[in-house]
């Protein structure tokens, strides 16, 4: 039986594979122009948030939530995200702007005085109050880039064809997904390693004695806004994914599927058993940092490398270790890499290298763009120098200017 990466190379299908839609999610503080947390209320010039489709508040007061529609280029998404952000910015009072950084800025001492957000349905806030008291409100603060990806449908139908395993095309797309969420879990680290840019933390985010040296991410860390470590769901199969976090709802220890924050979630449906009918249609992605040195918190460059990375992730064949420990070993390289320091060359650059030679091997059987093999090369080279990843940027950055993380961000 042919594998997914031969069947790729069949040419009814290799135009196909390189259709996609996205849409992003990106999550901001608002700040005074000194730099500390804003006090006011969402901006009254913005619609509702109960109603507005695009521009809404996630956990807290001060924490806005840009959401794009779903486009079929990275460029027409970001381009929509670059408009939010232009229409949110100019909705701010008192001259106030977005934190540009997803450790949030300096926070009040007493959590009393971080504002969960104020929202009309009681349920919504009960579920943050919940939050605050399970995680802390400090937790909650981290702010950070979705990415929702989804092949075309086109595609997976014509691979649906080429294939025999399944009869059912509902079940070979969840499937497929289920796969590059296997692999994207597994592999993760890298892109935590590229583009983790959290390298510092303010002194008041920790409870306990706070990190000195600086780190690639401490959003993708154990630092960052993480379920327990004993929350575990597996991705062999929608069914047992489905009903893990059941289990876990049922037991207690997740008060709704929601609360499950997986650096991927399964997507599609509004209720979590309804994956088991109509399938997985789409994978969020939850562990891109906010790039301080973007206009609008994510690049176009970012982005490419994503969709590659995606495509990669269902080109690669599958090893014969089990999915329980592809996800194990996955959770302990990203924490490796998320806390090693910017400078260093990374312990798995040798992984890293075998999936960029699959990356490369990949883009010129489909015959990519220069634009694309342009990111395959930058990546190398930032896999070969850590000078080149946005952690070691910042942290370069703020040596120049001898300033502190505010001065930076501001």
């Amino acid at each position: 039986m042919k594998t997914i990466k031969q069947m790729l190379q069949s040419e009814e299908i290799k135009a196909y594979f390189k259709e996609f839609r996205i849409g992003l999610e990106k999550e901001s503080q608002r700040i005074t122009p000194e730099g500390d947390l804003a006090t006011t209320d969402h901006p009254q010039q913005v619609a509702s948030r109960d109603i507005h489709p695009y521009i809404q508040t996630d956990f807290s007061e001060t924490q806005m939530e840009l959401i794009t529609p779903v486009f079929d280029s990275s460029e027409e998404t970001l381009r929509f995200l670059g408009a939010l952000h232009d229409v949110s910015l100019r909705s701010l009072e008192n001259q106030e702007r977005f934190w540009p950084m997803s450790m949030p800025p300096v926070l009040p001492k007493d959590d009393r005085d971080i504002m969960i957000a104020k929202l009309s349905d009681q349920g919504d806030v009960n579920y943050r109050r919940y939050l605050a008291k399970v995680y802390g409100k400090r937790k909650q603060m981290v702010s950070g880039i979705h990415y929702n990806f989804e092949f075309s449908h086109e595609f997976l139908e014509k691979l649906f064809k080429k294939q025999t395993e399944y009869t059912d095309f509902e079940a070979f797309r969840t499937a497929s997904y289920m796969k590059v969420s296997r692999h994207y879990l597994r592999y993760r680290w890298l892109v935590t390693y590229l583009y983790g840019a959290s390298p510092y933390a303010e002194e008041g985010y920790f409870f306990k004695e706070p990190v000195s040296e600086p780190v690639r991410s401490f959003r993708n860390s154990h630092f960052g806004y993480t379920n327990r470590p004993e929350i575990n769901v597996s991705y062999e199969s929608i069914e047992q994914y489905v009903s893990d976090i059941n289990r876990l709802v049922d037991n207690g220890d997740l008060i709704e599927a929601k609360e499950f924050y997986s650096a991927v979630r399964l997507r599609g449906t509004d209720k979590i058993d309804d994956l088991l009918t109509d399938g997985v249609s789409y994978i969020e992605l939850r562990n891109i940092d906010l790039n301080p040195f973007a206009e609008y918190g994510i690049t176009i460059e970012t982005l490419n490398f994503l969709h590659l990375f995606m495509m990669t992730m269902l080109w690669i064949d599958e090893s014969d270790e089990t999915s329980e420990k592809m996800l194990k070993e996955g959770s302990i390289k990203n924490e490796h890499v998320s806390l090693e320091h910017p400078n260093e060359v990374t312990k798995n650059s040798e992984e890293g290298f075998w999936v960029l030679a699959e990356m490369k091997e990949m883009a010129q059987v489909l015959g990519l763009s220069k634009d694309y093999l342009a990111v395959i090369n930058q990546v190398e080279s930032a896999l070969k120098e850590p000078k080149y990843t946005l952690a070691a940027q910042i942290v370069e950055s703020m040596s120049d200017m001898n300033g502190t993380h505010k001065d930076f961000a501001v």
